[in-house]
């Protein structure tokens, strides 16, 4: 399997720069920088490029940006500058935009919108000479089959549990097929929160941010999030999203995080202790995903990364 880190680019662009030289140096594969100025992260290119300087194999990725609050010139020309800085190094994801447009009051992007983005951004990358995967964020049916068409990847949002991945799968493969393209080219990266602990609590505490996030992602897409076998999800979800506050994005002390049952957790996340972690890790791998991208969204995300490093990720190597 290969694993990447989703890493937030705190105001003190050090952390990002500690937690890229650990990843690097310790057998992951990539870091995805989250893109969100309204809620107070550091600026993603920023970080990126102090990341490029510091690390010397990771794969580095915004994850991700969007058309709303990026044009295309300008998101073009920053991601081909740390393409050259990383020594071509640099990926691009993009999406219809989440916190970076709802904390500002906007709308998303349309998937349309997103696919013409997509056509532009390869042109203006061609007048610079450079060529790099472009992944599309996804979560619902619609994203999922337009990630299918037009992307090299997908950043797939949709929890952990197998149901989830074999529907994901499906809906890419789908749009896939529509376009004439194998499946097999694209590359599908599924984003797993992340908390491992000794208890059950600590792990559930420090997993609720991500939970949450995703039980909002259930409020856009109610039928997509809720197969059979996870109907039961589905008031837990609702109770969560109606309350989910933007401007407490994805922190580990979110007010929303409160309301996140523990069936919740266990649907959406890699939480627990490190042989809990690995059986649902094997699940997701016997679903269909082998790329995963690891969110750390407690207090230590650090810490969480060393103790997957040595307590989980031996049993995939």
């Amino acid at each position: 399997m290969i694993f990447d880190m989703f890493v937030i680019p705190e105001q003190d662009p050090r952390n990002a720069v500690e937690i890229t030289r650990y990843l690097d140096r310790n057998g992951f594969a990539g870091a995805w920088l989250g893109d969100s100025p309204p809620i107070g992260w550091g600026d993603v290119y920023a970080s990126l490029a102090l990341c490029a300087t510091a690390t010397e194999r990771l794969v580095l990725r915004t994850g991700v940006t969007n058309p709303v609050s990026r044009q295309p010139m300008v998101t073009a020309n920053a991601i081909v500058t740390i393409d050259r800085l990383s020594n071509g190094r640099a990926q691009l994801g993009i999406g219809t935009g989440d916190s970076a447009v709802r904390a500002q009051g906007l709308k998303p992007a349309t998937i349309a919108a997103v696919t013409e983005y997509i056509a532009e951004l390869r042109r203006l990358f061609a007048v610079r000479g450079a060529s790099m995967p472009i992944y599309l964020a996804a979560s619902g049916p619609k994203a999922l089959a337009a990630a299918g068409r037009v992307a090299d990847g997908a950043l797939i949002s949709v929890g952990t549990h197998p149901s989830l991945v074999r529907q994901a799968l499906d809906q890419v493969a789908r749009g896939a097929a529509e376009a004439g393209r194998n499946l097999a080219d694209i590359d599908l990266a599924f984003m797993a929160g992340v908390a491992i602990a000794d208890t059950w609590a600590e792990a559930k505490s420090e997993s609720v941010a991500i939970t949450a996030r995703r039980a909002k992602d259930a409020q856009y897409h109610p039928v997509f999030f809720f197969p059979p076998d996870l109907e039961h999800l589905r008031a837990d979800a609702s109770h969560v999203a109606r309350h989910y506050n933007y401007g407490e994005h994805l922190r580990a002390d979110a007010s929303h995080g409160r309301l996140v049952s523990d069936r919740l957790v266990d649907a959406y996340t890699l939480a627990g202790t490190p042989s809990h972690c690995a059986t649902k890790l094997a699940a997701m791998h016997a679903a269909g995903a082998e790329h995963i991208v690891l969110f750390p969204s407690g207090h230590d995300r650090l810490g969480a990364m060393k103790r997957f490093a040595t307590e989980v990720r031996p049993a995939f190597s």
